[in-house]
């Protein structure tokens, strides 16, 4: 990841999302059912859609 941060690779994915996605996939994000892998989708979209580098949502999903 080093490799392609250094190169540029890293600047950052902006998605928009509507106030009502928004809602969603909060809901889905405070789960605590067996949808592991959901929640995890749904954090790294909302962090996506507020401007945090792709780096950054990696480490912390």
């Amino acid at each position: 990841m080093d490799f392609l941060c250094r190169f540029g690779y890293d600047r950052g994915v902006r998605v928009g999302v509507a106030p009502e996605e928004t809602a969603v996939l909060i809901g889905w994000k405070k789960r605590s059912d067996n949808h592991a892998l959901t929640r995890m989708k749904a954090e790294a979209i909302l962090y996506a859609s507020e401007g945090v580098r792709t780096g950054i949502i990696a480490k912390i999903v």
